[in-house]
């Protein structure tokens, strides 16, 4: 279905979805119809099983600038049940909740700047590559908000508490050099190459079973948040589930001993 600020694209051949956020004259900024497309392509990623890998990335000079506070639908509370509230959140952490939770690698090919919303966007993914004209900056305090989006649990988690801080306290910009030492980015590549790489990082996963790479990202989430004896029992039951119950199980054996590049259904 075709959504209105943003293009949704799979390619089948590779089994890689790119998500390209597409208000380029607003830097990409969000408003609430956009994140009730953000969270209908979550959900679309994470139930078909003919998308692998998703590619997270922005239209002309901004990957997203966060919330978009100069027009489109905006937020009312009139009339809301608060239980409601509290319980699901605010848009930018339900986008956030919904982006994290894919159990699929998620690539940001950031572009240009990422702000607020934008931001906490690129952190919710796995892997973030990006352009020489990559930038971040918190925001929130600016708008005399808290992070936001996860913001507040994944930014501490990459860059460590003090850095975190930091970058939440003043709200600075921080460029891609500096992004790629702290550890917000994982590569920096020409701006001309950015979607190439990120496709070529994507094919690099393909190559691996996909209810593999699956599992492996819930064994190290889980085990990241866990203790050690309960993340290693983890790991043994999603070993052994997709070793009993998944074809490309065999086909990693066959391929092995038959000497051959394998071929992988995700099934």
């Amino acid at each position: 279905m075709p959504y209105t600020h943003t293009l949704f694209d799979i390619d089948t051949e590779s089994h890689v979805a790119t998500v390209t956020l597409n208000k380029p004259e607003r830097m990409n900024a969000i408003d609430q119809g956009d994140a009730k497309d953000i969270l209908d392509i979550c959900a679309r990623i994470q139930d078909d099983d003919d998308i692998w890998i998703a590619i997270w990335t922005g239209a002309g000079r901004g990957f997203c600038s966060g919330a978009d506070v100069t027009g489109g639908p905006r937020p009312t509370l009139e009339g809301a049940d608060l239980n409601r509230l509290l319980d699901e959140g605010s848009w930018i952490s339900r986008q956030g909740n919904a982006l994290y939770g894919i159990d699929k690698p998620m690539i940001a090919a950031v572009n240009g700047v990422a702000a607020g919303a934008g931001f906490s966007l690129a952190l919710a993914c796995d892997v973030r590559i990006g352009s020489e004209a990559a930038r971040f900056v918190t925001v929130f305090q600016e708008r005399n908000l808290p992070p936001e989006g996860g913001m507040s649990w994944l930014l501490p988690r990459i860059v460590g508490m003090s850095r975190a801080l930091d970058l939440s306290m003043t709200s600075r910009r921080v460029d891609a050099e500096e992004a790629l030492r702290i550890g917000l980015l994982d590569r920096v590549v020409p701006g001309e190459r950015l979607l190439d790489e990120a496709r070529a990082y994507a094919a690099q996963i393909a190559a691996v079973p996909p209810s593999a790479v699956r599992v492996s990202k819930r064994a190290i989430r889980r085990g990241f948040e866990t203790p050690f004896v309960e993340a290693t029992r983890y790991e043994s039951q999603l070993g052994s589930l997709t070793q009993r119950a998944r074809a490309d199980s065999k086909e990693a054996r066959d391929s092995f001993l038959e000497k051959r590049k394998p071929r992988y259904t995700g099934r």
